[in-house]
């Protein structure tokens, strides 16, 4: 029983997986079939034309994900602290930033949209149905980058499958309004712009209307002048992510460059082929990074260095089993992935060659991604900025010219497939030797901190039942009293465990999963215990007194010497100090 089972974190992690993974699958898809819509309604020229305008899209998408996922985590590290007034100035200050940056990227685009549009595109011919549709991507900036940095912070609100209904809401309704604007209205190229602005509207109007009607809460709070220095830790945190945007826009550059040099078309469509795979595999990677993340952030915030450990295991083990899974199937099955984009005669030969050489890389680069993510997270942004670098570009064209010249355009994929290796190599191998400068205070593998050992700490998982609740009081009174903690003290704090138990026990009727996560530590001033539990939100600070002398509040109140509430991520977690004397 003195053994966290992690029951919590993993069903919590399961339920934020499957909402993660279906909102990046509706962006995947809404990209693919949207192109397809396009180009038939109009003609294939119009797809091409939507690709050169990537590199602004791509800009919308680094300016979300540096300020979505650093505010996110940021926000989840301080409700684990039970900061919540500075969570919700972290919500503010990265919203109201947001805001900001679309307004300056929209007056700044379309004041400059003709040279800008010049810029992407060098075919003077199709100006004019490029730059009006670089004008409503523009526009759609407003709405696109605060809709999703509001959406990256849904699973530290504890409401991912909302964020994920909204996501796919705006999507479904962009490829509608496709048809609407482009075949009806006769908006031509400039309509799928519009389009796409319509969509996030929508999404924005239902944001709106869940806050007003106080079906989902957005942490708004008054911010002053100061807090705003908050922004640089934001971006700190996110830059690895955002990076790592950048850098696959100037790998993707290169690779085409390369491949084209070296085999023609058939190097490009190989690469194209290979890329789709990767769109693939991302859609569960990105839902296990973006489950993991704001889980990680608040246990950091908590101090639970054990329960970082016990999420990322979890975690690692998810993404590998997942790419495993992947790579046999591009193995195997390469001639499906080359049907479905229609890559047959002599083409399909390297083609097959070439993505099971480069489906290799899958199974490495899983880890290397998780590390990119819980880096930033426990304090150590530049190393995750360096993985990030070498992960997007620099890794990747030198060893890419090396091996081509040995073995031709096989030696790029052999580049992809090698690259992820040597990285984990190395990072395990960095890993190891800070652990080593560190005397054991970080972990080998992770670089988790480990707890204080001079810090006496009771970790475990109880089930809520009257029997084991009453076990539990009796185990902590033995272990104080081990600690040599004053028999008062001892009998306090059993009380205290056991009174919040009752009250958990008696607040989780609904509740399927009925375990409780006990974490007690021993300070010289005083015994911290946090208690973590799922269920529908308590707060026990708010509960006005009775004259009932009995109850379980009343004998919390009597016992405990402060104790703060939170409801982070789908879960009650609550602190109570009993202090000595």
């Amino acid at each position: 029983m003195n053994k966290r089972t992690g029951s919590i974190l993993k069903v919590e992690f399961f339920r934020f997986l499957l909402p993660t993974v279906m909102s990046i699958m509706a962006m995947s898809l809404n990209e693919f079939v949207d192109s397809i819509i396009v180009s038939n309604l109009i003609n294939s020229d119009a797809m091409s034309l939507i690709t050169m305008a990537s590199p602004l899209v791509t800009a919308y998408g680094v300016v979300y994900t540096l300020l979505g996922i650093g505010g996110a985590a940021l926000y989840a590290v301080c409700s684990g602290r039970h900061e919540t007034k500075k969570a919700d100035s972290v919500f503010s200050v990265t919203l109201f930033t947001a805001i900001a940056v679309s307004f300056v990227i929209f007056a700044g685009g379309l004041l400059f949209s003709t040279p800008l549009s010049s810029l992407m595109c060098k075919a003077s011919e199709y100006y004019s149905s490029f730059v009006p549709y670089v004008r409503g991507l523009v526009l759609s900036a407003i709405v696109i980058i605060p809709v999703q940095v509001i959406l990256y912070f849904m699973p530290a609100f504890g409401r991912p499958g909302t964020g994920t209904a909204i996501n796919i809401t705006a999507n479904v309704i962009n490829l509608l309004m496709d048809y609407v604007y482009i075949e009806i209205c006769g908006f031509g190229l400039e309509g799928a712009a519009y389009a796409t602005l319509t969509g996030y509207a929508a999404g924005f109007f239902i944001l709106l209307y869940l806050h007003i009607r106080k079906k989902l809460r957005l942490p708004f709070a008054k911010v002053k002048r100061h807090e705003f220095r908050i922004l640089g830790e934001t971006i700190s945190t996110g830059l690895s992510s955002a990076m790592n945007q950048i850098g696959y826009c100037i790998k993707i550059a290169f690779v085409n460059y390369l491949a084209f040099a070296l085999a023609g078309m058939s190097g490009v469509t190989t690469f194209s082929v290979c890329m789709q795979a990767v769109s693939m595999v991302s859609i569960l990677i990105g839902g296990v990074i973006d489950a993991t993340i704001p889980m990680a952030a608040s246990l950091y915030g908590q101090r639970d260095f054990s329960g970082i450990r016990l999420l990322m295991k979890t975690a690692m083990i998810v993404q590998f089993v997942s790419n495993a899974l992947a790579l046999a199937f591009f193995e195997i099955y390469p001639q499906i992935v080359l049907n479905m984009y229609n890559v047959t005669g002599d083409m399909a030969g390297p083609a097959v060659l070439g993505l099971r050489i480069f489906s290799l890389s899958f199974i490495f680069r899983g880890f290397i991604l998780m590390y990119m993510c819980l880096f930033p997270v426990i304090g150590r942004k530049i190393y995750a900025f360096v993985i990030s670098l070498f992960d997007g570009f620099l890794g990747i064209i030198p060893l890419s010219l090396i091996l081509t010249d040995f073995h031709g355009i096989n030696g790029l994929w052999e580049a992809f497939a090698i690259l992820p290796a040597l990285m984990l190599i190395i990072i395990l191998a960095v890993n190891i030797f800070i652990s080593a400068r560190s005397n054991g205070k970080y972990s080998k593998f992770m670089l988790i901190e480990k707890e204080d050992t001079n810090v006496p700490v009771f970790d475990c998982t109880i089930y809520m039942s009257r029997e084991d609740i009453s076990d539990l009081a009796d185990r902590i009174q033995s272990f104080c009293m081990a600690e040599k903690l004053e028999t008062r003290l001892s009998t306090m704090t059993a009380l205290v465990s056991e009174e919040m138990s009752v009250y958990t026990l008696e607040n989780s009727k609904d509740t399927e999963l009925k375990s409780i996560d006990i974490i007690l530590k021993i300070f010289p001033e005083y015994v911290l215990m946090d208690f973590r539990s799922i269920g529908k939100p308590f707060d026990i600070s708010s509960i006005p007194e009775t004259g009932n002398d009995f109850s379980s509040m009343s004998v919390l109140r009597k016992a405990s010497s402060s104790f703060e509430y939170n409801y982070t991520l789908g879960m009650n977690q609550t602190r109570i100090k009993v202090a000595r004397g």
